[in-house]
């Protein structure tokens, strides 16, 4: 093993211990579904070879390009998603504020 996957592998498992402590009681379903994704990555990384053959049988050349281009897709998405998400609370917080605004108005 190199001392950059010796690297990875600790960046993967403190970033997937740090999750677990800070989220432990939040989302529990998230957190196994972070932590099936994190040890499959550092199976990756223990094992590179492992991705390249699984990239060649797909057709694509690289075990990285194989393994990166869903991660970037996916991550594409969560941003579409997530700006979605923060533009519709922004509309929800705008027609809450009137309402309030409404409801508390005095009559001159």
């Amino acid at each position: 093993m190199t001392i950059a996957a010796a690297f990875l592998l600790l960046l993967v498992f403190g970033l997937l211990v740090f999750d677990w402590t800070a989220q432990k009681r939040k989302n529990r379903r998230s957190l196994w579904l972070q932590a099936a994704a994190f040890i499959g990555g550092a199976f990756f990384i223990v094992f590179p070879e492992h991705a390249t053959s699984l990239a060649h049988v797909v057709g694509i050349n690289r075990g990285v390009d194989f393994l990166i281009y869903p991660i970037v897709i996916w991550l594409v998405r969560e941003s579409l998603l997530s700006r979605r998400a923060r533009l519709e609370d922004g509309e929800r917080i705008a027609e809450l504020t009137r309402a309030l605004a409404i409801a508390t108005a005095q009559k001159i």
